[in-house]
């Protein structure tokens, strides 16, 4: 029995939560990855800068059709958690490069299933979804903890390729996409290229300022505040909580309010959250802060790629936004440890969180724009 798109959903949230683990389980599980090959920062950085690059070459050879791709990522993902696992130190760059593919796929796969599908309401159910990624990558610290406890970073693995297996079957059962498909109106070469630059710079920045939090909230509350590293870590975490929470109640806002007035508010209450990081005097008001931050950021993102959808009538092209928005969550992270070093304070490397929303409120007109050839888009396929 296949799955018609209407019913999608609920397989696309499990398979969306997974995708969040893999993404955020490197981390937790990387010490015992060290210890186990003895390796120093820049060797265990280049296997991330890997993984990474992989992401975002999985989402630009996200093509259709979209079913499919699920469900051959996810056999890839499988094969590549299982050679983690059991590889030695030589064959790790390249599984860890595969593994990163496998899980760009995925992500870019959902999000333009859902751009072609449910465009009429493509903002909700594109933040639901996102709110499933935050759950599983929310769960994936408490899960490497759990593992590590008893056994070492090779049982995780294995544990992600089996239900990189239970995906890629329930993936089957999705209904595919049309063997023949209509040909999307003609674009302007230039019209397309202006939409895609003003949307991956959107992207870059977004994901770049939501990582940027992630690393570097707690070491600058521990600065800053001169509060212990365990409160540091337990005030960041209002932060997640912040933006889980607000993932969920924006999918239901977005039912009733329009995308880009939403993205607006978002924007502009992210850009006074992180500027009272700085002018705050006490830890409890930073932390006050960082909670707000998370709610304003969480919504961004999705109505970002939402918003896109609107705006082209060749959905394919969104796999370049989120391409785009991967290289942006590694470059201002490290361009914030960048500035850090360089000046001796990580206040200043923190200010690339304001400065990045400030640019970001610029492009807010141009993506709020009423959409050219908007009858046309609602139709159209990639």
């Amino acid at each position: 029995m296949r799955i018609p798109p209407q019913r999608a959903v609920l397989v696309l949230h499990p398979v969306f939560a997974l995708t969040g683990v893999v993404q955020a389980i490197g981390g937790p599980l990387l010490p015992s990855i060290t210890a186990r090959f003895h390796l120093v920062d820049r060797q265990s950085g280049v296997l991330f800068l890997l993984y990474f690059a992989g992401t975002s070459l999985g989402a630009i050879i996200c093509r259709r059709d979209y079913v499919l791709s699920l469900r051959m990522s996810f056999l890839l993902m499988a094969a590549a958690g299982l050679g983690i696992s059991v590889a030695g130190r030589p064959l790790l760059p390249v599984l860890f490069f595969l593994f990163g593919i496998s899980n760009g796929v995925p992500m870019s796969a959902v999000n333009l299933y859902v751009g072609h599908h449910f465009r009429e309401r493509c903002a909700p159910v594109l933040t639901f979804l996102n709110f499933s990624w935050s759950v599983g990558a929310l769960v994936a610290p408490l899960l490497a903890a759990r593992v590590l406890l008893r056994y070492d970073y090779a049982i995780a693995y294995r544990m992600l390729a089996g239900a990189a297996l239970i995906a890629a079957a329930a993936c089957a059962f999705l209904e595919a996409e049309p063997a023949t498909l209509p040909i999307p109106p003609a674009t302007p070469g230039s019209a397309r290229v202006r939409l895609l630059l003003l949307f991956a710079g959107a992207a870059f920045l977004q994901v770049g300022i939501e990582n940027t939090a992630t690393t570097w909230l707690a070491s600058f509350l521990l600065r800053a505040t001169g509060v212990g590293a365990a409160e540091a870590a337990a005030a960041s975490s209002l932060y997640f909580i912040g933006f889980l929470a607000s993932r969920g109640l924006s999918s239901l806002l977005l039912l009733r309010a329009r995308g880009e007035r939403m993205l607006g508010v978002a924007v502009l209450a992210a850009l006074v959250a992180s500027l009272l990081l700085f002018v705050l005097p006490t830890p409890a008001a930073r932390a006050a802060a960082m909670l707000l931050l998370g709610a304003a950021l969480a919504p961004v993102y999705p109505i970002v790629i939402a918003l896109f959808f609107a705006r082209t009538p060749r959905t394919a092209d969104t796999r370049w936004i989120l391409a785009t928005a991967g290289v942006g969550g590694s470059v201002l992270p490290w361009l914030a440890g960048w500035l850090s070093s360089s000046t001796g304070s990580l206040r200043t490397g923190m200010l690339t969180i304001p400065a990045a929303l400030a640019m970001m409120a610029l492009l807010l007109p141009a993506m709020s724009a009423p959409a050219s050839g908007t009858n046309s888009a609602k139709t159209a396929t990639a």
